[in-house]
């Protein structure tokens, strides 16, 4: 296999395992009651799950390869819906 075609093969691979993309936009649209299924829809597959007690944590985490930034949203649920609506900066775009 071509060296180029190795690269791009790890490049895809490396790019894969940085997380979830998301938008801003489509995460302000998460409200409180929301399903767990209702929130994945929107965002897509959480990054990380974690239970502790009765409330079940969903992480996304959003790594720009290109530019080096990261985006975290965290969303708690209880009961399977979302406890309220993720803060998020009106400057985050």
């Amino acid at each position: 296999m071509p060296r180029l075609l190795q690269a791009l093969v790890v490049a895809t691979t490396l790019a894969a395992c940085a997380g979830t993309q998301f938008r801003w936009d489509d995460a302000r649209k998460i409200s409180a009651g929301m399903s767990t299924r209702d929130v994945t829809n929107l965002m897509g597959t959480p990054t990380a799950v974690k239970a502790q007690g009765d409330i079940v944590r969903y992480v996304w985490v959003d790594v720009n390869m290109m530019t080096g930034t990261t985006k975290t949203l965290t969303v708690d649920f209880k009961d399977g819906k979302a406890i309220k609506a993720p803060p998020i900066p009106d400057e985050f775009r």
